[in-house]
């Protein structure tokens, strides 16, 4: 069978929207394609800030059903008005090439001081110091090319410390549990809800000769949290790449997960979220120390304040 590319740019902050609306009608996933410039000869490369990102999805040419969603999405994608670059476009490519054709848009990328990312199927001759994370996202989100990816391993390189005990919340590929182990952290409990990103965690960990740091389980915080001994003061990072709602409505169990001393990095969170996720933050218990900033994403750093004593 054939199947249809569909291809689109739009500026970077109608890019969820863009996406979303993708999904509704490819439910087989979209390829977020941020342009990039080579850093040096060893392969690695930087996301180019500010420029239009390109979206592709996949869907079989099955005659007028793909005509029709292709119309549909021409038309729902007329909301986004001028932040559409490039309109809507679909070619016909063959069954042997489609299903890793999104394996072309994913470059070594570079993020932080050491941290190297480097698709499966991609070559990298690593500099001195490189922490090199070797990772194949299958179904699972967590690629690093996204903004949020990027502010947590950016701040998790500066706030681990070796012997660490760390939680990943919403694992996905398992890129940031990869990242704890392979810079120092003594153990790594990586949840998710999807079963498809547990195995790509349990995989990706093996890969990376880690699979003895990093524990992965389907399941989440509260009521749905897998693992045989309780989150409560257990972690000393705790890592969240959600979304905004997410964080709002986990923010007590994220909190209480804290050791003394220990730190939160939540990401997932747009602009116009950043005030009512600090409100739910505080009322846990929590204390945003600081908030960083790419385009129009958020990542919280969160403490857990100290209770005060009675005298």
């Amino acid at each position: 069978m054939d199947y249809l590319e569909l291809a689109l740019a739009v500026h970077h902050q109608a890019v969820e929207a863009a996406a979303d609306l993708l999904r509704r009608h490819v439910p087989a996933g979209v390829s977020i394609e941020a342009p990039y410039q080579a850093l040096d000869e060893e392969g690695g490369a930087a996301p180019v800030q500010g420029a239009p990102v390109r979206l592709r999805a996949w869907l079989p040419a099955d005659g007028a059903r793909s005509r029709a969603t292709v119309a549909a999405l021409r038309r729902e994608l007329r909301s986004l008005g001028d932040a559409l670059v490039r309109p809507l476009r679909a070619r016909t490519v063959p069954d042997s090439s489609w299903a890793d054709a999104w394996k072309r848009y994913f470059p070594v990328l570079r993020v932080g001081r050491r941290l190297a990312i480097r698709p499966s199927w991609r070559r990298y001759r690593a500099r001195p110091g490189d922490v090199v994370i070797e990772l194949d996202p299958g179904a699972a989100f967590g690629t690093g090319q996204h903004p949020t990816t990027r502010l947590c391993l950016e701040a998790l390189e500066e706030r681990l410390r070796p012997g660490a005990i760390v939680l990943d919340v919403g694992a996905g590929s398992g890129i940031l549990s990869l990242a704890a182990a392979l810079l120092g952290a003594a153990r790594v409990d990586a949840v998710d809800i999807d079963p498809a990103a547990v195995r790509a965690t349990e995989e990706n960990a093996l890969r990376n000769g880690v699979q003895h740091l990093v524990r992965a389980a389907q399941g989440s915080l509260g009521e749905a949290w897998p693992l045989p001994e309780r989150p409560a003061a257990r972690y000393d990072l705790v890592l969240a790449n959600l979304s905004g709602r997410l964080v709002q409505e986990l923010a007590q169990p994220l909190v209480a997960a804290l050791r003394p001393g220990g730190a939160a990095l939540l990401s997932g969170v747009i602009e116009e979220q950043e005030a009512a996720c600090r409100d739910a933050l505080e009322a846990a218990g929590g204390h945003v120390v600081e908030s960083r900033a790419e385009e129009a994403w958020r990542l919280l750093i969160v403490t857990k304040k100290e209770r005060t004593q009675v005298p």
